[in-house]
């Protein structure tokens, strides 16, 4: 009997080093899959009225894989210059300094400083204002990118802010497209089009009586 005491107890101490070894390993794993979501994250900028927001331009690829948008505020000089600016349907996307994504995915409210371009701010856009503090607010939207979905059609979620109805494509598998185009008729959620809709999404809503406007449209970098 003694001897098979000391046999277990000897199994439990070789057990033990071991279970603490897997636990680091795991937690090492976690920290690094966490730290890849720290790091510059850009979006483009729209307004429903006085409200402005950003959408976060997503990839296929993680730790991008999420459409995001969320209300955001500025400092108000910055805010009503921004606000100015894209009623006159010209494009502004901002360039956060580097923070943890995982909060605005948690729907935390969070504040950034960022630099505010006119135009895209990897595609010939230039700083407007820079070190800006933004504040995420509240987030409105998210989904995360799954590459799903039938080649012959095109789904589109249906975010709603104030009068103004905002389509936002569903990404799907490659080929696809980040695309929101924006409405004042009211639209059931989800709504469902032919695709490629890239090209035709506004023809198809005007021929259902569904007179809209695109907000944004990315391609390149979902082929």
């Amino acid at each position: 009997m003694r001897l098979l005491l000391l046999f277990v107890m000897s199994i439990s101490w070789s057990i033990l080093p071991l279970s603490a070894s897997a636990t680091q390993a795991t937690q090492s794993t976690q920290s690094k899959v966490q730290h890849s979501y720290v790091g510059e994250h850009g979006m483009v900028l729209f307004a429903a009225d006085d409200i402005l927001l950003a959408s976060h331009l997503p990839l296929y690829q993680p730790p991008h894989n999420y459409q995001l948008i969320y209300q955001i505020t500025l400092p108000p000089t910055e805010h009503n210059a921004v606000l100015a600016t894209l009623q006159k349907k010209q494009q502004m996307t901002i360039l956060p300094q580097q923070f943890d994504l995982t909060k605005l995915i948690d729907g935390q409210s969070i504040t950034v400083n960022a630099a505010l371009y006119h135009g895209h701010f990897e595609r010939g856009g230039s700083v407007w204002f820079d070190n800006v503090a933004v504040n995420f607010a509240r987030q409105l939207y998210i989904r995360p990118i799954q590459q799903a979905g039938s080649a012959n059609e095109a789904r589109y979620d249906v975010l709603k802010i104030h009068s103004s109805y905002f389509l936002i494509h569903q990404i799907a598998a490659t080929p696809s497209y980040d695309q929101i185009l924006r409405t004042e008729r009211p639209i059931s959620e989800p709504l469902v089009l032919k695709a490629p809709a890239d090209v035709t999404a506004l023809q198809q809503l005007n021929a259902m009586g569904i007179e809209a406007t695109e907000v944004y449209l990315e391609t390149a970098d979902f082929q």
